[in-house]
């Protein structure tokens, strides 16, 4: 492969932008400086730096990120803190968005990727990829919270939502499964219930747990074999999926 092309691709800046850099001295491959665009790349076995940095291998990028409070999920610069600017310098590109949405107080697993194709499967509705979410509530819910989530509740604007999982957990801890991701869907089925969220926490999507070791606000990129564990196709998470292991490290779902 081309190095203009591999630098591209890599950090996601247009080949124009790639190839003054290359020419400049800032691109080294494999130690050393390499000034011609048109130089033969053997990714997995050439390691890239460009300005001291070493650069990832060309390829879709698939990243876990804790989400803390405080950050609106949304590519777009504004006012208030994104998830964006808490991905790490060498792992930015510009076609990475996130799968899905969390709310700004809503902490927990965040996936982001430069796949549209995956991102597409992973919320479209029609996949009924299941998440899972710690909720932490202000009172305790009505006795008949778990037959009517099972049912399928209706909110209090008349939304009817698909049958849904709710496992008491504590007097004021639940913890609620998903296979659709209505605005603030979390928080208005247990308002409809009787209580009110006072923080929520997505642990889980698929058979995808949220890295225990991954500190809030920290990105890293998935493993091979957490790609699997999404069961893309699928559409579901196993029947044990209710516990991570205890090795374990119509519209875009806006749960929370």
């Amino acid at each position: 492969m081309r190095l203009d092309r591999y630098v591209s691709q890599s950090t996601g800046m247009p080949r124009s932008h790639a190839t003054p850099l290359i020419r400049g001295g800032q691109v080294t491959v494999a130690g050393a400086v390499v000034r011609d665009p048109a130089e033969q790349v053997v990714p997995g076995r050439d390691a890239v730096t460009v300005r001291g940095v070493a650069v990832r291998e060309p390829g879709h990028l698939l990243l876990m990120m804790h989400k803390p409070v405080g950050v609106i999920t949304t590519t777009e610069q504004g006012r208030q803190p994104t998830v964006m600017e808490l991905v790490p310098a060498d792992l930015r590109h510009r076609d990475l968005a996130p799968i899905g949405r969390l709310d700004k107080d809503t902490t927990g697993l965040l996936l982001l990727t430069t796949d549209g194709g995956l991102n597409h499967a992973l919320t479209h509705p029609r996949r009924h990829v299941e998440k899972a979410y710690l909720a932490e509530l202000d009172c305790e819910l009505q006795p008949d919270a778990e037959a009517r989530f099972l049912a399928g509740l209706t909110l209090e604007d008349g939304t009817l939502c698909k049958p849904a999982g709710l496992e008491r957990l504590g007097p004021l801890q639940v913890r609620v499964l998903l296979r659709e991701g209505r605005f603030h869907q979390v928080k208005r089925m247990i308002t409809a219930c009787g209580s009110t969220v006072v923080s929520l926490h997505r642990e889980r999507i698929g058979a995808l747990w949220l890295d225990p070791a991954l500190p809030p606000g920290e990105v890293r990129m998935l493993r091979p074999d957490e790609v699997q564990l999404l069961g893309i196709g699928a559409g579901q998470a196993p029947a044990d999926a209710l516990q991570p292991a205890a090795s374990q490290s119509e519209t875009p779902e806006n749960d929370g």
